[in-house]
């Protein structure tokens, strides 16, 4: 018979405290193993509000990497409708029925326990053990554990663990005004949230997305428009099966040319007023700098602020080593939208553009590089760069 732990919660991130609380149940209770379970969509809680379900299921699953003891249940992410807990511990008893089950919760959800839907099925098949939340009076929590033990089957105990105030809504709210929350998460969470660009205070909606259509409307030739409007939506799918804020993608990819049909006259002397840098090659083919243009336009002209989306603009042609996640998806979302019909091997490209994004950005500068060949005095250095370093990029990996 083991002893499994379920600690489940909504994990909007997950942060070095879950991880804390989850080993201090395991060596307390002397549990074989704890796993994260992942709420799907919980009755209490919006949990769409900020980042998706396969985010939050990517962040705990880097969280727990070499933690010894430590595992993951994703039940509740693909589970149709609300996600009730006495649903999952009575699979868990028809699962395990043999098996010893501890439900590791916050003080916060004991206090409430008596009015989850039904807590006395929940009670009958598992053991509560309670975290107890920084702040916490003691006396308070063990009165409602023995409240729970007089109205309900099973037991339940407290975790013997020195509480914090760190909580998901601190790092959500501070992520990228206080350094400290980088201490918060483990190193690959940190980086996680950093590349999908989750818990911005730059969120785009379907309101944004028209507003800046009508714009592109004017501002670009009528053929540069549906090139316009299908690079977005590719940006969009792409956004969607690499787990990127969509709407921030699409909105990317709305203003990604938005300085194309400007004179290459307007292009320099944007640039100039404004010290962006220009290079030998784009000063000789200035067409070149419309993204570098576009780039300063979405804040400028756009009142579009992300960084991330005036980054990828930038470099949407040329690219550049060790592009961002927003920064491969537009530059592959340009190449492969569905208007785009001359380039070599296209059918492949987009094809792995939904399964290997790293390789695709690879094919699609391989192809540039063989086209940039034959036409020497068009080379950008940064395209030689950016395809030197993914061709190393994919050979090492």
């Amino acid at each position: 018979m083991a002893r499994i732990g379920v600690y489940g919660g909504t994990f909007n991130p997950i942060h070095n405290t879950h991880i804390e609380i989850a080993k201090a149940a395991l060596e307390q209770y002397k549990l074989d193993k704890v796993y994260f379970l992942v709420a799907g969509t919980p009755p209490h809680k919006d949990t769409a509000e900020s980042v998706s379900d396969i985010n939050r299921l990517e962040m705990v699953k880097l969280a727990i990497k070499g933690q010894d003891g430590l595992d993951i249940d994703d039940r509740e992410i693909y589970r149709a409708g609300k996600s009730y807990s006495y649903i999952t511990f009575s699979e868990y008893h028809k699962e395990r029925p043999d098996d010893e089950i501890f439900f590791i919760m916050g003080s916060d959800s004991l206090l409430n326990f008596k009015n989850w839907v039904k807590p006395d099925v929940i009670s009958e098949y598992v053991t509560v053990l309670v975290a107890p939340r920084f702040g916490d009076d003691i006396r308070q929590i063990e009165n409602a554990i023995n409240e729970c033990k007089n109205l309900f089957d099973g037991d339940f105990m407290l975790i013997d663990y020195d509480a914090n105030d760190l909580a998901s809504s601190k790092i959500r709210d501070e992520f990228y005004t206080d350094r400290i929350v980088e201490s918060e998460v483990t190193s690959d969470v940190y980086d996680y949230i950093v590349e999908h660009n989750l818990y911005s205070k730059y969120s785009y909606t379907k309101e944004d997305i028209s507003r800046l259509d009508d714009e592109m409307k004017k501002e670009l030739k009528p053929g540069r428009y549906i090139h316009t409007i299908g690079v977005a939506n590719m940006s969009y799918a792409l956004a969607t099966r690499w787990n990127y804020p969509a709407n921030t993608a699409m909105v990317a990819g709305m203003l990604h040319d938005c300085a194309k049909c400007i004179s290459d006259e307007k292009r320099l002397s944007v640039c100039e007023k404004n010290n962006i840098p220009v290079t030998d090659i784009e000063y000789k083919y200035p067409h070149l700098l419309h993204g570098k243009v576009g780039a300063h336009y979405c804040k400028s002209k756009y009142d579009v602020f992300d960084e991330q989306i005036a980054h990828a603009i930038a470099v949407h042609t040329t690219g550049c080593p060790n592009m961002n996640l927003l920064d491969k998806i537009i530059f592959v979302a340009d190449y492969i939208e569905p208007g785009r019909d001359k380039q070599p091997r296209l059918d492949v490209i987009r094809a792995t553009a939904f399964t290997d994004l790293d390789m695709c950005v690879y094919l699609i500068l391989e192809d540039s590089v063989n086209y940039l060949n034959a036409n020497p005095d068009m080379v950008d250095p940064t395209t030689i760069d950016t395809f030197n370093f993914y061709k190393k990029f994919i050979e090492e990996r």
